[in-house]
């Protein structure tokens, strides 16, 4: 029950500090995008009600704060969630390096598809990102993904933790 109550809360901080303190420390060159990251962890080891609120949360917290077309990051934390969870039965989502290359394609595909939203909904023309932006922001987000899930996993086990000690009498 606490979960529920915490993780919007836990959620927001990860994106304010995701916009904030890690584009500082990128100097603004390539995104660290952890909330991507704990999308992908999500749909690898929670279940789909779980995780979707998960996403949809992230996702609107992104859309609020950073997006230009609202909706967007929902609708691609949630389609990333998805392609999480169907690719978790058919891969074995402990090895670091399927990890990295899963979570590396699932940044270029959220990059291509902003482009393509772009194009379609503002006529822009923002191609010229995919290879200065797109590209090195996976290599960075596919790198990190597997001290990430580390990270993500001991966090879990603190999550569902329980006091096994009988009791006592009063």
């Amino acid at each position: 029950m606490i979960y529920y109550l915490l993780a919007p809360f836990a959620l927001l901080l990860l994106v304010i500090v995701q916009i904030t303190i890690l584009n500082l420390f990128s100097f603004g060159l390539v995104a660290m995008e952890v909330s991507l990251i704990v999308v992908i962890y999500a749909g690898f080891h929670l279940d789909a009600f779980r995780g979707g609120i998960l996403a949809l949360f992230l996702g609107f917290f992104l859309d609020c704060l950073i997006s230009t077309i609202f909706g967007l990051y929902i609708f691609l934390y949630l389609l990333i969630f998805v392609l999480a969870m169907i690719a978790s039965g058919k891969i074995y989502a402990e090895k670091p390096s399927l990890i990295a290359i899963f979570t590396g394609c699932c940044a270029l595909l959220e990059g291509l598809l902003i482009v393509l939203l772009y194009r379609i909904f503002f006529g822009a023309d923002i191609l010229y990102a995919i290879p200065k932006i797109f590209i090195p922001q996976a290599i960075v987000v596919g790198l990190l993904s597997p001290l990430c899930f580390g990270l993500f996993h001991r966090f879990e086990v603190f999550l569902h933790a329980e006091d096994t000690r009988p009791a006592r009498r009063l």
